[in-house]
């Protein structure tokens, strides 16, 4: 492991070997200022996109033949390495190569979007509409220096834009368990203004698993059960509303106004002791694009946003003696800028990049009013200030990346620690954070492309994981330290006109790594300690006919602890998702039947996933038993009508995805969490029109 630090930081300055962190890119290097680390998902009104950076195409869907609730899901489906979390039937996590929870960032439109729950149980991606999607930008590893604070990974989230052309399109969508979704969007203008707004509505009644149980279940004979109100509740009713004006006075500037609010309602959340009574998002950006200013910027980015979060658990669904409800809010505000410049040795990018994040949250008796926990979450600020370059230059048959960040990260906690792991003399602390990346591609033939990467990066501590005050049997770390991440990726690629093969490899050494600790003394928090993630991917797609393809993937990870929690002796790492497969055939014909404008696709797929069994048992994690679902999807289009009919989980199996591993600190379940069954067999329908 000390190898692996000593080359990575050797590396970032003497060497030339490198990165495609994910290594998804097929095709001969196109963009001297793209970075070789991405998968690019592209959502637009009728279609999901599976792309490379370079516009690869490596699959096409109709996203409204998903039935797909939030994006968590969509993710899930299209990359075997990707991993949903289950939670309940809205607001879900994702895992990318075993990182998941805080270990990837989450961002809109490059501002960092965090949710307010302490245990999680609103998900960043939970408070993006999907409707509002343009793509997904995915990168795994530590291979992208212009954004801050991700360890494994990333996933940016690029909203739609003003068009001055009038388009739009309205959808409606219906399903088992009284699964429903309404929405639009219309955009238009002129060359100099233009504007776009939209909104979707969204509602579930509690969905059954392949057992027949309904979602209050999995609380029966636990803490905290349903009581009638509960069993008769929907899952969940969430609305969205968005307005964007785009101002370009000149074809090279550009002045972009953005806002979005969403109020979800009744969530249930059955893993834990708490539901949420009302969840309430305003996510705001205002942003200047200039291009073609000179000698020294050919594009020139600024831009300001404002993500805020509220958050309202409560136990009006639960048989408890006291209910409980909660007010916790999360406000992120941040600013960057950055400049493009091409230049004889190469396209360098450089910038900086600021945000500050309050978070806060009280306990009340919901019966009388009377404040029963002032400092659940102590007013915790923090304030990270990053400065970035890099370099992507190609030679010939080779494309070069280079590089180098310097985070400034500083945490306080403004209000008393009651509980603590240790005496501490000071609330706050500061870290400074220097990473970066080496990167090299070679295209040894116009079909085949080696990759490799080598990088390092940091994630400072979150505030619960410092801070949280749930009382004398759980707390924070104010001493945590921040994990850093040094990781190599290496991989192929071979493609021909009618075929793709790639596989890719990474190894991660983790220093400080965070991790829960159930400690001697009786209570539970966290402590840091030294592990490594290895693992890898292999993707195939077949094209039998331009209509007919088969495509395939596979992915593995494996966690090992270097060193040990208190209390805890099992050699595995925790949060590890088990082997995923997955299997399609996909057909996409146009102008059926001879009919112009007219398409028809359709697509058979086999999940299978192993048995959960490499699991941290001293950690309460639980045995998963392996699964097999077939999923089923088929729609047909004319001009701008689109209807699409789906089934997933044909045959009803009983399955569970990997969310035994989540441990939840705030909502007090510790080891051994309550299992969420995925849905037993969905029926959905949907109806798109657009112009």
């Amino acid at each position: 492991m000390l190898l692996i630090k000593k080359a990575v930081w050797t590396g970032l300055f003497f060497t030339m070997i490198c990165l495609n962190a994910s290594g998804s890119e097929m095709q001969p290097y196109k963009n001297n200022n793209e970075d070789i680390v991405s998968e690019v998902f592209e959502l637009d009104p009728v279609t999901v996109e599976g792309r490379s950076v370079e516009n690869k195409e490596i699959e096409s869907r109709s996203l409204y033949t998903h039935k797909v609730v939030d994006l968590a899901e969509i993710l899930s489906d299209e990359m075997p390495e990707a991993q949903m979390i289950r939670k309940s039937g809205y607001g879900n996590e994702i895992s990318l190569r075993g990182f998941g929870q805080e270990n990837i960032k989450v961002m809109i439109d490059d501002g960092i979007l965090e949710g307010a729950c302490g245990s999680r149980k609103d998900p960043a991606l939970s408070h993006i509409n999907m409707l509002t999607v343009n793509k997904l930008i995915v990168k795994e590893g530590p291979f992208d220096v212009t954004k801050p604070g991700y360890l494994g990974g990333y996933i940016n989230v690029v909203t739609k834009k003003p068009d001055e052309q009038f388009s739009g399109n309205i959808m409606l969508k219906g399903g088992s368990n009284d699964f429903m979704s309404t929405g639009f969007t219309v955009s238009g203008g002129s060359e100099t203004l233009s504007g776009l707004i939209g909104y979707n509505y969204s509602k579930s009644g509690q969905y059954e698993d392949g057992s027949g149980s309904e979602l209050w279940k999995v609380r029966e004979g636990l803490a905290a059960s349903y009581n009638q109100q509960g069993i008769d509740a929907d899952s969940f009713s969430k609305q969205d509303v968005w307005a964007k004006l785009k101002f370009s006075p000149n074809d090279n500037v550009s002045i972009l106004l953005e806002h979005t609010y969403g109020k979800a309602e009744d969530i249930l959340t059955p893993r834990v002791v708490f539901d949420t009574e009302e969840e309430i998002n305003n996510l705001s950006r205002i942003s200047l694009s200039m291009d073609n200013l000179g000698e020294y910027s050919d594009t020139l980015n600024v831009y300001v946003y404002r993500n805020a979060v509220e958050h309202y658990p409560f136990q009006t669904f639960r048989n408890v003696d006291v209910p409980k409800n909660n007010i916790v809010e999360s406000v992120i505000t941040g600013a960057g800028i950055n400049n493009l410049v091409e230049t004889g040795i190469g396209n360098i990018t450089y910038g900086f990049d600021i945000y500050h994040r309050e978070w806060w949250g009280d306990v009340y008796n919901s019966l009388n009013g009377m404040l029963l926990n002032g400092y659940l979450i102590p007013t915790v600020n923090s304030m990270n200030i990053g400065s970035f370059i890099k370099s992507v230059k190609k030679y010939d048959k080779w494309s070069l990346g280079l590089g180098l960040r310097l985070d400034r990260f500083n945490q306080e906690a403004d209000e008393e620690l009651k509980f603590t792991k240790t005496v501490t003399s000071s609330n706050e602390q500061t870290d400074w954070l220097p990473g970066g990346y080496v990167s090299l591609k070679y295209y040894a033939a116009d079909s085949v492309t080696v990759f490799g990467g080598i990088g390092r990066s940091y994630r400072s501590p979150t505030s619960a994981e410092r801070y949280i005050q749930g009382g004398a049997s759980f707390f924070g770390n104010p001493d945590l330290d921040p994990t850093a991440n040094s990781e190599l990726d290496m991989g192929v690629t071979f493609e021909k006109e009618n075929w793709m093969f790639r596989t890719k490899v990474f190894y991660s050494d983790l220093e400080d790594f965070i991790y829960q600790e159930y400690n001697s003394a009786g209570y539970k928090s966290y402590t840091n300690i030294d592990a490594h993630i290895f693992g890898g991917d292999i993707k195939f797609r077949y094209d039998f006919t331009k209509a007919l393809s088969v495509n395939s993937g596979i992915a593995i990870q494996k966690g090992r602890k270097d060193s040990y929690p208190d209390n805890n002796t099992d050699e595995d790492l925790g949060q590890i998702a088990p082997v995923k497969t997955n299997l399609s055939l996909d057909y996409h014909g146009r102008n059926f039947f001879g009919v112009d404008d007219s398409e028809l696709y359709s697509s058979i797929e086999w999940v299978h996933s192993e048995e959960s069994d490499t699991i941290d048992e001293s950690a309460g994690e639980q045995y998963l038993s392996g699964w097999d679902i077939l999923n089923v999807r088929v729609g047909y289009s004319y001009k701008s009508a689109r209807i699409n009919l789906g089934v997933d989980n044909v045959f009803d199996k009983l399955y569970t995805v990997a969310n035994s591993y989540e441990w939840d600190v705030v909502g007090g379940t510790g080891a051994n969490p309550a299992v969420v069954n995925e849905p037993g067999r969905f029926v959905y329908l949907s109806f798109l029109y657009g112009w």
